[in-house]
């Protein structure tokens, strides 16, 4: 009798589960599903994150967390900001979230440390047939923070005095706190002097009125200036291209070509050290932006690749040929660098770094590296810009998403055959998963 009971109780339950199921509404069914499933983003603040914010929202499945709990919270997928201290990376989930930043990549991006990298590895690699002697112009890292010489300011002292010599801050960006100097004798001499004096004594006093030094450059880098600047329109100019690390474990490099950024005014070498003439020296889109002409010239100030070829051929007869060496001479560079880097980054399942980085040629065609940064700038000002911007941080995020994307894990199998990913304009110049970097071939 107990056991007919309890049958019957099973077969209603039974029952009415199979009613509830059926009369269930199915869009509330497919609503909770697609619940369970959104992965949510965060993008900080500044530097055009509406666009990859805009991007991302028109992709099935993904939120968008609100600013306020999105800045402090850790339940993010997928985390864009601009620097580092916006990141926690202790709380970080290593292969479960993905951001735009790797946590040491200051190896690369500050100007001090970009050199170490490269001549500890040059130093450990003495026999390299291509080092940063072929690509970077002579440079010396000055720490006025520090009472002796070290062993690079004192050769530094010995260079030639009819050298122009360009100075940076270390931890500046955007052009800022850059200095020219025409006269070597001069900056020696301020250096020494500078030297001598006790840090209680600069930090009471400031540094030499009407100087060179400045409190922000404390600690700088001197670089010998490209004084035969190869010239479009008579303007000086560099290359705007990227390089993005897509994965860092195991790691993956790719390069893409950008644009130009030229000078509002011709290009000359008197009074170089005038702050007024910063404009024809100093390609910087941050430091063109505040000269009085570039509102009515700003569409001249930034080309297109395509149309840098076209007047090479045209205007200089300058030939496919050469275009593509000096093509090649940059995909070689960043190649080297990151070979130098390669065991000393941080490497975390997730993280990624999109570098803009700056290249210029002298009037040999020869290609120098002038600088590699962090949180590129992405503002769409010009009608070139807004046609090589969106597709670079498009095909980034498609690659890393899909990269970091569960079906797709172990990251070594989609590396292993790297022809198949959907790369866009990306080159690939880096692939540890089949130990191959381009400028070691």
């Amino acid at each position: 009798m107990q056991q007919t009971q309890r049958g019957r109780k099973i077969k209603k339950n039974q029952s009415s589960k199979k009613i509830r199921s059926q009369t269930e509404d199915p869009k509330k069914k497919s609503l909770n599903k697609k619940a369970l499933c959104l992965k949510y983003y965060f993008i900080g603040p500044g530097n055009n994150g509406k666009m990859i914010s805009n991007y991302l929202s028109q992709q099935s499945g993904w939120k968008l967390l609100d600013a306020e709990s999105g800045k402090s919270s850790n339940d993010f997928y997928l985390k864009w900001v601009q620097t580092n201290s916006e990141i926690q990376f202790q709380y970080f989930k290593d292969g479960q979230q993905i951001i735009n930043h790797l946590p040491n990549h200051m190896i690369l991006t500050s100007k001090q440390l970009i050199i170490q990298t490269m001549k500890e590895y040059e130093r450990q690699n003495k026999q390299l047939q291509f080092n940063s002697s072929h690509f970077f112009p002579e440079t010396y890292r000055i720490d006025l923070t520090q009472e002796f010489l070290s062993n690079e300011e004192d050769q530094f002292l010995k260079t030639d005095n009819s050298a122009i010599w360009i100075i940076k801050p270390t931890y500046f960006n955007c052009g800022r706190g850059i200095k020219l100097c025409s006269n070597a004798k001069k900056l020696k001499q301020e250096f020494q002097k500078l030297k001598s004096i006790s840090n209680s004594i600069k930090a009471s006093k400031g540094f030499l009125q009407n100087g060179i030094f400045t409190q922000n450059l404390r600690k700088c880098i001197v670089q010998k200036y490209i004084q035969n600047p190869l010239l479009l329109d008579g303007r000086k100019f560099d290359i705007r291209c990227y390089v993005l690390i897509a994965t860092s474990r195991p790691l993956f490099v790719l390069f893409q070509h950008g644009y130009l950024r030229l000078s509002v005014d011709k290009y000359n070498v008197e009074d170089m050290d005038d702050e007024k003439n910063r404009y024809k020296h100093l390609t910087n889109a941050a430091i063109q932006k505040k000269h009085p002409s570039f509102n009515a010239s700003k569409e001249s100030t930034i080309w297109s690749m395509q149309q840098f070829e076209q007047y090479l051929k045209e205007k200089m007869n300058v030939s496919q040929e050469q275009i593509d060496i000096i093509y090649l001479q940059m995909k070689r560079i960043f190649a080297h660098i990151i070979r130098c880097a390669a065991d000393k980054f941080e490497k975390r399942l997730g993280t990624f770094e999109l570098m803009g980085c700056d290249i210029m040629i002298d009037t040999n065609l020869k290609v120098y590296l002038i600088e590699m940064n962090t949180n590129p700038a992405l503002f769409l000002d010009t009608t070139t810009q807004a046609q090589v911007i969106p597709p670079v941080v498009q095909q980034t995020l498609d690659l890393v998403i899909y990269l970091n994307d569960e079906k797709n894990k172990p990251i070594e199998k989609c590396l292993q055959n790297s022809s198949k990913l959907k790369l866009g304009k990306w080159e690939v110049i880096h692939n540890e998963t089949i130990n191959f970097n381009l400028v070691a071939q």
